[in-house]
């Protein structure tokens, strides 16, 4: 016959093990209400721009937190010499921990974790010119020159936010060393890849 003590200590085993798979359930339920209150608030940020840029500099601050991101350079030099030299250059610095896709990408082209990204200076484009006494040679490079029309395309961009990593986009025109930034976004979940021109959606 079993004792009342013995049916107690049963009765409380059961109670345990009942409130431990209620417990497990309400976690995982809790924390799957989180994860889709995380992918609820993702979201690609957009904003249209209309920004020339020749024969200076722009910063470009993806993200609107007062930082700058990536610096967008168009220069030109030369040398008072017997044989007159002028050089050109059209580039691109990301700050330091961030990445660029130099691109041109075409609209579609995917950015994040599974591209390779370049931490230093890229030149989209560059040229020398050089005069001498019997002729003039230019010579222009770079994978964003087009021979006497404009290249429209897209910068693959990474940047670090509080030690994680964001992708997004900026849009230019570019003829010869000058640039006009039309447009930028990025994806508000660290680590998600986002699709070149991509300007809303969850």
């Amino acid at each position: 016959m079993r004792t009342s003590s013995g049916f107690c200590q049963t009765v409380s085993n059961s109670i345990r093990q009942h409130l431990s798979r209620f417990s497990v359930a309400t976690i995982v339920a809790v924390v799957g209400l989180f994860g889709l209150a995380r992918l609820a608030a993702a979201e690609v940020v957009y904003k249209s721009a209309d920004i020339t840029i020749k024969y200076g500099t722009y910063n470009l601050d993806l993200n609107g937190d007062g930082v700058t991101d990536f610096t967008i350079t168009s220069e030109i030099s030369g040398s008072c010499t017997p044989h007159s030299i002028e050089s050109g250059a059209l580039s691109e610095t990301p700050a330091s921990g961030n990445g660029t896709m130099i691109g041109p990408l075409a609209k579609g082209d995917e950015i994040g974790p599974n591209q390779a990204f370049s931490g230093g200076t890229l030149d989209l484009v560059y040229f020398f010119t050089t005069w001498l006494p019997e002729m003039c040679k230019f010579t222009w490079s770079g994978t964003w020159y087009s021979y006497h029309k404009a290249t429209t395309g897209y910068l693959g961009l990474s940047f670090q936010l509080n030690g994680e990593t964001y992708y997004g986009w900026a849009q230019l025109t570019v003829k010869g060393i000058t640039a006009t930034l039309t447009g930028y976004a990025y994806e508000t979940i660290p680590g998600k890849a986002i699709t070149a021109g991509k300007k809303k959606g969850n």
